[in-house]
């Protein structure tokens, strides 16, 4: 398994959470291809976030670059925030205790 971590910075942590739920709800959200569950982190205090998706290979990650580059393009700046990095890891533990 591997994951996506995007880091943001800025943006508005209500209005994003509200946005997605709604999104969600009415079938709206369209994840990238592979997508096998996400994690966004928040750090309300420093308003950053941590969004974090997690896919089968390397290679279904960068398929699904394009996806997340539109994602991007469908939430405004001041909603989603400034991404400030991408980086790809691969998991070497997953497991709950």
């Amino acid at each position: 398994m591997w994951a996506r971590v995007a880091s943001f910075e800025g943006g508005d942590q209500a209005q994003l959470q509200k946005m997605n739920e709604e999104r969600m709800q009415s079938g709206d959200m369209k994840p990238p291809d592979g997508m096998q569950r996400v994690l966004l982190l928040a750090d309300a205090d420093g308003n950053r976030r941590l969004f974090i998706a997690f896919f089968d290979s390397r290679e279904a990650i960068e398929a699904a670059e394009q996806r997340f580059e539109q994602m991007g393009d469908e939430v405004p700046e001041d909603v989603r925030g400034r991404r400030t990095g991408v980086d790809y890891y691969e998991v070497l533990t997953d497991q709950s205790v």
